[in-house]
């Protein structure tokens, strides 16, 4: 076996067609090599930001990267890409048992090789320092407008919101925000009056959520409270103006014989707390769900609640979910979509989902690559937030274990030279005989 080149490699993205972002672009792989490091980057036809930028930094262009001793892609490698020896970041999806990866994580450990994976690179109070989840909720809350115009129509309702594209027809998310604010302003003077009033309900308060409000704020909506949005139909008459209502956490769960909603006791103690974020909904146009969910968690809607909301017409014709739980939070996000075609519409009646804005029932939005729809503006934001780390990674020599890099970054290790990190060892019961 010859010898692994002493470079970092930036492999080519082929998870599927909306894949075009990439972990560091230009300018900090300009940064990487004026310190000394050799950077060969594949060649990709797809990828949102041109071979000749990597060029102008320095880059050699290569066709197969898997050759250096250090490489980096966005989503999981395929085990025939890595080699023994070698150190590869990505988001590999292994690190919470994923059955389907579970093979992936035994080729690192029977080869010898390391993995650190974007998921788990935390700071000192073990949060997250590399995520893609703002530009899943700006994504989002695009498309969950998208869906809301192009569902009136389908009702009956023509209006401005229909003449948006997806998020992946547009140059970037500048040219999308213009584009959007236009046709909101068109909704607001022509109509029609079934959007009168305009309440968009955002839930959660991480990336994702705060991606979305952001996104709402930039194409003009107004921040209101839940007795403002209450108000509006009554004091607001042929008011069509956007706007956002947020609900926290503690706006959508309770403890029984406490009013007082405790973060920390939450995530430890989940079975004591219900969610009683239905109770918003009667008033809102759409919901733009980004709150976190597993199986521990209580459901934001779940089927009976469902159920009874449409039946009473008190359910908003959109859910976006930007989270896309299947089954999870949203009991009726039965399906990921793509985005092309991110919504479907769920009918109760014979528990069918059909992919569209058209039939019975309620539109869901539910794209799961929501991040795919803005490569380069988020492939940008991406690397700001990963070089700091690069440089440290690419040093250290992860055959002897972790112990040579700073202590919140060791938990960024999933498997050290053939071994499980120190913080990932409950890993062992999920791998393949």
């Amino acid at each position: 076996m010859s010898a692994l080149r002493n470079a970092l490699g930036i492999l080519r993205e082929t998870k599927n067609k909306w894949e075009r972002r990439v972990p560091l672009v230009a300018a900090e792989i300009k940064a990487l090599i004026a310190q000394g490091v050799e950077v060969r980057v594949e060649r990709s036809p797809n990828r949102a930001i041109g071979e000749a930028e990597f060029v102008a930094a320095g880059a050699i262009m290569v066709d197969d990267a898997t050759d250096c001793r250090f490489i980096m892609g966005v989503k999981e490698v395929k085990p025939h890409q890595v080699k023994a020896g070698q150190t590869v970041v990505c988001f590999s999806h292994t690190i919470k048992g994923q059955s389907h990866n579970m093979p992936l994580l035994k080729h690192f450990l029977d080869v010898g090789a390391s993995l650190i994976d974007y998921e788990v690179i935390v700071d000192d109070q073990n949060v997250r320092q590399v995520a893609f989840g703002r530009y899943a909720g700006l994504a989002g809350a695009h498309e969950t407008l998208w869906t809301l115009g192009h569902r009136m129509a389908a009702l009956g309702h023509p209006n401005a919101l229909s003449a948006l594209k997806h998020a992946v027809d547009y140059h970037d998310l500048a040219e999308m925000v213009v584009h959007t604010r236009q046709c909101l302003e068109a909704l607001r003077k022509e109509g029609p009056a079934v959007f009168e009033p305009f309440v968009v309900l955002v839930t959660g308060n991480g990336r994702v959520s705060q991606g979305s409000l952001e996104y709402l704020e930039k194409v003009g909506a107004i921040p209101c409270t839940v007795d403002e949005a209450l108000k509006l139909k009554v004091e607001s008459p042929g008011d069509r103006t956007l706007r956002v209502l947020h609900l926290t956490d503690d706006m959508i769960y309770t403890r029984a014989g406490s009013r007082r909603f405790d973060f920390g006791h939450y995530l430890k103690h989940p079975e004591h707390y219900l969610s009683v974020g239905a109770m918003y909904l009667p008033f809102a146009t759409a919901l733009i769900n980004g709150l976190y969910w597993d199986a521990r968690f209580p459901r934001l809607l779940d089927d009976s609640t469902l159920r009874r909301m449409l039946a009473n017409n008190t359910l908003p014709p959109v859910l976006g979910d930007v989270a896309c739980d299947i089954d999870g939070g949203i009991e009726w996000t039965v399906m990921a979509t793509e985005n092309d075609a991110p919504a479907f519409v769920y009918n109760p009646a014979d528990k069918s989902a059909t992919v569209g804005v058209t039939g019975d029932g309620v539109a869901i939005m539910s794209v799961d690559n929501l991040p795919c729809a803005l490569p380069r503006d988020a492939s940008v934001d991406f690397s700001k937030a990963l070089i700091p780390f690069v440089k440290t990674f690419f040093d250290a020599d992860l055959s002897g274990g972790v112990e040579g890099l700073p202590t919140a970054l060791q938990t960024a290790v999933v498997v050290a030279g053939g071994k499980l990190g120190p913080k990932h060892q409950g890993l062992a019961q999920f791998l393949p005989q």
